[in-house]
């Protein structure tokens, strides 16, 4: 109670008004970083994931430099009352918040272990998708059905995380395919390398790799796997869909059974 008491002593309507005028700028350098951010991530789109990355640091270190400007500077509270009465909170909100707690402190190492990144094109659990955002307590997921879906911070470090492009802009696709195994393999790898030399989502400065497995189905087969880099990841299904259409009208055209 006392410690209550030489802080309510210290408030003052004009403290408190400056304090959530000071938060209130904090906020919103916050969203206009966000909204700078966006804009230079569309304009230089070869620097997108570096640009859009930077976010949540950024947001961490202006959030954290608010409060403490507004406790020590702005309300000026006695340090030995500001200190008992966080003790006793601290227990509190820790007995009655340990899941937000552990997703807060989860949220915390993430940003400097760094499994994944904003941009990046990550699986975790059944969930794959691109990273739009990191927060303290949460992970954002954009998936390639259009939903958004929200995973908590400790989730994601208690299982283990599938990055397909750990921080770079390109990314290896596979494209596999199945055809009769009697089939003339300098022809299909001929095929397979064209499909994906001439779509446009191939980044053509890595290289292309055509790989030839059997396979038993209701026949013989033979395996085909196309692997290339896409210019983006956003693009990744796209190119996908783009090369097996061209392999499937290859293969048309030279009498050759796709089988799947």
């Amino acid at each position: 109670m006392d410690s209550l008491s030489a802080i309510a002593e210290e408030l003052s309507l004009g403290t408190l008004l400056a304090a959530t005028l000071w938060l209130g700028l904090a906020g919103g350098l916050v969203a206009l970083l966000r909204l700078a951010l966006d804009k230079l991530a569309q304009r230089f789109n070869r620097y997108r994931l570096q640009i859009t990355r930077l976010f949540p640091l950024l947001r961490l270190l202006i959030w954290t430099f608010a409060l403490l400007m507004t406790v020590f500077v702005i309300l000026h509270l006695p340090q030995s009352a500001l200190l008992a009465v966080g003790a006793t909170v601290g227990v509190a909100v820790g007995l009655a918040a340990q899941d937000m707690l552990r997703n807060l402190i989860s949220g915390v190492i993430m940003l400097f272990d760094r499994p994944y990144r904003v941009g990046d094109m990550v699986r975790i659990g059944e969930h794959y998708g691109e990273v739009k955002s990191i927060d303290l307590n949460l992970t954002r997921l954009h998936t390639f059905t259009d939903d958004i879906v929200t995973i908590p911070n400790a989730e994601v470090m208690k299982q283990a995380v599938v990055n397909s492009n750990a921080g770079e802009l390109t990314e290896m696709i596979a494209v596999p395919f199945h055809v009769p195994a009697t089939t003339d393999i300098a022809t299909l790898k001929a095929l397979a390398h064209e499909a994906a030399f001439c779509s446009p989502y191939t980044y053509l400065k890595m290289p292309i790799a055509i790989a030839f497995e059997d396979a038993v189905g209701h026949h013989y087969l033979t395996k085909v796997t196309i692997k290339a880099y896409v210019v983006d990841v956003r693009f990744e299904r796209a190119m996908a869909s783009d090369i097996m259409e061209r392999v499937k009208s290859a293969l048309l055209l030279n009498g050759i059974t796709y089988t799947g």
